[in-house]
């Protein structure tokens, strides 16, 4: 998702980022499993085989990567919470993961260079999008964070993964086929990515088109789950947030770009799991790019000739009871962009204490370049 963006940080801040990433991964499960009451649970065991969405690339035609996937499955049911019968949620899992990145190569000056091993967590929550008979047809998204073994310091000839820790993000489309009473057959394909948000760059990014079986055994009786006890805002209402991050500069570990980011709009309430919404995002830049000091202030696509950059933009909002998923697309009104980038667009996570403040994460982007992570907090009117 990433392949061009390039910085780079000190290792406590991207620390810091990820402990972020990972609190919000902990909270998800734990929230919902609470919902779950005592209704019927399984364990997943999951093989996958893998192709480099690069591979058009020459050097890139025979990469490959091959994984296993192990998870604890929470069943969801209607009882449990809106969204959940609103979405047509089945279950939510956690589990581990570990991808052979060792046939995924990177050639430069007539040298491979292995991607190494990938082990991590991914959480994720599977939605029914059609039943025929027994058999459902799911979509799968999942959020985690995972180490790979092999960098752009472990290997410095190379650009595509910039630091150890990564995310990771997946979708997939599967059948889950009933064996019997208690075991399933999944069969799925999906699309993996792995890269860190421009937090250390270069930082190019592992992209892979997988195919995958699984075998799902349930665990334990199922029995009505509880009552939900969260309530979003059930009106149109405004929100505003604040934030800051970083952005790495080329190849080193202690220097770093610093951004500040606000955000002020209006929700438009759909049900007790969608919003529309509408909003400008503002971005204070603590370093501007100089074209006399070019290589001390780059920022490739987020390269600023001001301090302000100004944009409106549209999306929705995804209420999973206090966690919220949202992405937005938008135009800049005020952006002196080195590149004359004119178009931007949004993603992340929210976490609500109360229908009024909570958590916030957002990542911007340019294109498929990853500009920088805002992590700070919001407000509901």
């Amino acid at each position: 998702m990433i392949p061009f963006a390039i910085a780079s940080t000190e290792k406590r801040v991207l620390t810091f980022r990820w402990i972020g990433g990972l609190v919000l991964l902990l909270i998800f499960p734990a929230w919902l499993t609470a919902q779950t009451g005592n209704a019927r649970n399984s364990l997943s065991v999951k093989t996958s085989y893998g192709i480099d969405m690069d591979r058009s690339h020459p050097n890139r035609s025979d990469n490959h990567l091959y994984g296993l996937h192990v998870s604890y499955d929470w069943r969801l049911t209607p009882e449990n919470a809106d969204w959940v019968r609103i979405l047509n949620a089945q279950s939510l899992s956690l589990g581990l993961v570990w991808h052979n990145l060792s046939f995924m190569r990177e050639l430069v000056d007539s040298t491979h260079y292995s991607g190494g091993q990938a082990i991590g967590t991914l959480a994720e929550v599977d939605f029914q999008l059609l039943r025929l008979g027994s058999t459902k047809l799911l979509f799968t998204p999942g959020l985690g964070i995972s180490y790979i073994t092999e960098t752009i310091f472990t290997q410095p000839a190379t650009s595509t993964i910039g630091s150890h820790i990564n995310l990771s993000i997946s979708g997939e489309i599967s059948l889950e086929i009933p064996l019997s009473p208690h075991t399933s057959l999944l069969a799925g394909g999906s699309v993996h990515h792995y890269s860190n948000g421009g937090i250390a760059v270069p930082n190019g990014g592992w992209n892979a088109l997988l195919g995958s079986m699984a075998i799902k055994s349930a665990l334990g009786k199922s029995t009505p789950g509880d009552q939900e006890v969260y309530r979003h805002f059930e009106s149109n209402h405004a929100e505003i947030w604040f934030g800051a991050g970083v952005r790495g500069r080329y190849r080193t570990k202690g220097d770093k770009f610093y951004r500040s980011g606000a955000y002020a709009g209006y929700n438009f309430y759909i049900n007790k799991a969608l919003l529309l919404k509408f909003g400008s995002h503002a971005v204070y830049h603590h370093t501007v790019f100089d074209p006399d000091r070019f290589d001390e202030t780059f920022q490739y696509y987020g390269s600023s000739l001001e301090r302000i950059r100004l944009g409106i933009a549209a999306g929705a909002d995804f209420m999973l009871g206090p966690i919220v998923i949202h992405g937005m697309y938008g135009k800049y009104i005020h952006y002196r962009s080195y590149h004359n980038v004119q178009w931007y667009w949004v993603y992340g996570l929210r976490y609500f204490f109360t229908p009024n403040i909570g958590l916030q994460n957002t990542h911007l982007l340019h294109g498929a370049q990853a500009d920088y992570m805002n992590w700070g907090i919001i407000f509901r009117i």
